[in-house]
């Protein structure tokens, strides 16, 4: 099982501003000082050994996440991310109009739908796009898109074969040979995430949920959902006083992230739907923050902690 990150922005598309780029170019060019740069292949080894933060960008796409086992083709949310996925993958057989891709949606706020009008595959006849989401009049909502008052190409008339998938919360079901178990998460007009099973590979989305107060049973319920995953993408927007701050909006941060890893015995975490407020340097000193708590609370876990960025690419495989 192979995922990778396509979007990891949260509410709204970012564009990384001249300001945030002259930030970075101004570190990249304090770093190059005395280094050796007079060939490509000495370029790319200082950038390999610049903090990540320099090296490349966190990427202003929202939520778009593509799980995979090599045979099967399946993409979590459909916010902006998913325009360069459909650009990859029109360099494989859908491109020839030979091609299937299953598209779960956690919920269909704009940044977790906004990019699928753009989704090159859709186009082609031939392609077929499976639809999957437990909120009713699923149809209805991707038709709604692209009504002509807001996107010049109705939904129809995308030439893709198009089938869609009515699922219940906590009620499991397969697609090729993973078995996919959804879970309302607490966000306004509700949200869901998506337990893969893959052999005996376990990744966890988690996007979009706020964790207050939880009833024991509800908490029971969130640490069962994660519980042995090898890779957990977690909900992280708010730093742990904004998430008091924001209290309601349906987010949570990436403290609470790391309680529930550690808790529900998480080998990875990746802090993702990062608040468009945030620069990269910003959304580091986080991940930073959320190792020293891990640290200071749970000095004996192991658990390991990321911040996503647009690209990372997690193989389960193995």
């Amino acid at each position: 099982m192979i995922v990778t990150l396509w979007g990891v922005r949260g509410s709204v598309p970012t564009p990384m501003t001249s300001d945030e780029y002259q930030d970075k170019l101004k570190r990249v060019l304090g770093q190059a000082d005395g280094a050796d740069l007079s060939d490509d292949d000495k370029i790319e080894a200082f950038i390999e050994t610049m903090p990540r933060e320099d090296g490349g960008v966190v990427g202003g796409n929202t939520t778009c996440v593509q799980v995979s086992d090599g045979e099967t083709t399946i993409v979590c949310d459909a916010g902006s991310g998913i325009r360069p996925l459909g650009q990859k993958l029109m360099g494989s057989e859908f491109g020839k109009g030979q091609g299937e891709a299953h598209i779960l949606f956690s919920h269909h706020h704009h940044d977790h739908t906004n990019g699928f009008p753009f989704f090159v595959p859709a186009y082609i006849p031939g392609n077929e796009i499976h639809f999957y989401g437990v909120h009713d009049a699923l149809e209805e909502r991707m038709v709604g898109l692209q009504v002509r008052e807001y996107f010049p190409v109705p939904f129809h008339v995308m030439g893709s074969q198009k089938h869609f998938h009515q699922i219940e919360a906590d009620v499991p079901f397969t697609i090729g040979e993973f078995e996919i178990t959804p879970t309302q998460l607490n966000h306004p007009g509700h949200s869901y995430g998506y337990r893969f099973h893959w052999r005996d590979k376990v990744f966890v989305f988690a996007s979009d949920s706020e964790y207050k107060n939880p009833s024991e049973e509800e908490y029971e319920h969130y640490i069962d959902f994660m519980s042995n995953a090898d890779l957990l993408y977690f909900d992280g927007q708010y730093s742990l006083v904004e998430a008091f701050i924001k209290e309601d909006w349906g987010h949570s941060s990436a403290m609470a992230g790391v309680d529930f890893a550690v808790r529900s015995n998480v080998k990875q975490i990746v802090i993702g739907h990062h608040d468009p407020v945030y620069a990269d340097v910003t959304i580091l000193e986080m991940q930073q923050d959320a190792i020293f708590y891990r640290e200071f609370n749970y000095p004996d876990a192991e658990l390991e902690i990321g911040a996503a960025f647009e690209g990372d690419t997690f193989d389960l495989s193995d």
